[in-house]
């Protein structure tokens, strides 16, 4: 008992709130400096990870609940917000396990990108990683580093990258989004959509496919195929658990065999058995002719396993869903918005496409405008609020040094959201 009496001052400081670092005396300087560890000394005000400034770090949870009081994981982007304009243009968050530093300045986001190496570390996806585990599957695109990545990511880039192979795929893009108009008018009652983001969603998965093995899925007809609503409703199911293991022990949702480790694994089942299925009907029917094949060329080609293309086509399939449809829809929010805009991009697609002719990939490369509202609606409404790089060396981060092994979110969307510098409030979802 006396022991535990004696441990009674150290648990009541073990509960107190950490503190938030040095910024509340000295704030973030403006000038933008990265440099590596060595050359740390010609920034002699350079101060330690825990100097930097943050939310309140409670023992075990760090800030989690207080992000889930502002409104939780799909909230994140205004909370991100706030704190950038409260903490500055670097500040540091613990959310449960997860503990991350988050940059929001253009130029120190430049500077980082200058100085990272042939192959960038990203954050490492537990979750993801602690499934293909379980089941013994390869590791994609999304979840590899160092040279495996860059193995594989060069068996699609010729396909996927390169312009004159991309240019290729305008007669089945156009074909899809031909039956997406379709659909919207079908769809539409008194020039209203009940979910566009939806049949978005359905636009995009119909696109990829048809892309990666040649097939149509009917999506955008009125009969819907119950086999591809399954993969949608998986990959929704996937991004909507993994969070929540990202900033909580997930071998202890694995061991534990909790509810969100279960819905997460059976949505991953899903997703990879669709693929694998679709990926070796394609295989098979192109087996005695694999040239000109787009999954036929990169297994042959790049000589991946047979695991190592089921991954990397399945992350593709699921991008092709997701970050597709979101950034589409962002693209028509914004220029709804903007009716100026619209009218310019109607006026130039007028001017380049004769009238009765369907647009081609020749007629985009003389769409300037096009392209530019393209480019600034992804650059003022990103499709993930950050994205991520884990430090491979020790560096001088503007007045911080920060240690190798650091995470460190790039605030994308604080960068170049345009009320970041006014009072004005950010729109909400559309």
């Amino acid at each position: 008992m006396r022991a535990h009496i004696q441990k009674g001052p150290q648990i009541l400081e073990l509960l107190k709130k950490k503190s938030v670092g040095l910024q509340h005396c000295k704030p973030t300087s403006s000038v933008c400096v990265l440099d590596s560890k060595d050359a740390a000394g010609s920034a002699p005000c350079a101060h330690s990870l825990d100097s930097i400034p943050g939310p309140t770090n409670w023992p075990l949870f760090g800030s989690l609940f207080e992000l889930l009081r502002k409104g939780g994981l799909k909230r994140q982007h205004e909370a991100l917000i706030n704190y950038h304009k409260k903490f500055g243009k670097i500040f540091q968050m613990k959310l449960g396990s997860f503990e991350s530093v988050h940059i929001g300045a253009p130029c120190l986001l430049e500077a980082l990108y200058r100085k990272e190496g042939n192959y960038p570390q990203r954050l490492e996806i537990k979750p993801w990683k602690a499934y293909r585990d379980m089941r013994d599957e390869a590791y994609g695109l999304l979840i590899l580093e160092g040279k495996d990545w860059q193995r594989v990511r060069s068996a699609f880039q010729q396909k996927l990258m390169k312009p004159t192979e991309v240019m290729k795929l305008d007669g089945k893009i156009n074909e899809v989004s031909a039956d997406l108009i379709k659909r919207i008018g079908r769809a539409q009652v008194n020039g209203k959509i009940d979910d566009l983001y939806f049949e978005l969603n359905k636009w995009s998965f119909e696109t990829i496919c048809y892309v990666l093995y040649d097939k149509r899925f009917g999506l955008l007809q009125d009969n819907i195929s119950q086999e591809a609503m399954d993969f949608i409703t998986s990959v929704k199911t996937m991004m909507s658990t993994f969070g929540l293991m990202m900033v909580t022990p997930v071998e202890l949702h694995k061991t534990f065999n909790t509810t969100t480790w279960q819905d997460h694994t059976a949505a991953w089942d899903r997703i990879f058995s669709t693929a694998k299925l679709y990926i070796d009907k394609n295989l098979k029917r192109h087996s005695n002719d694999n040239t000109g094949n787009f999954l036929c060329d990169i297994y042959h080609q790049s000589h991946l396993t047979k695991k190592e293309l089921y991954a990397a086509t399945t992350e593709l399939q699921v991008g092709g869903v997701e970050t597709t449809a979101n950034s589409m829809l962002w693209v028509i929010f914004n220029l709804s918005r903007n009716p100026c805009s619209q009218a310019k991009l109607l006026k130039e697609i007028q001017d380049v496409v004769p009238a009765g002719e369907t647009p081609s990939a020749e007629h985009i490369k003389n769409m300037p405008y096009l392209k530019a509202c393209l480019k600034e609606s992804m650059r003022v409404s990103p499709s993930v609020p950050f994205t991520s790089r884990t430090l491979d060396k020790d560096t001088v981060l503007g007045d911080y040094t920060l240690s190798k092994g650091v995470s460190i979110s790039l605030l994308d969307l604080l960068t170049t959201a345009p009320y970041m510098n006014s009072d004005s409030k950010p729109s909400e979802q559309p």
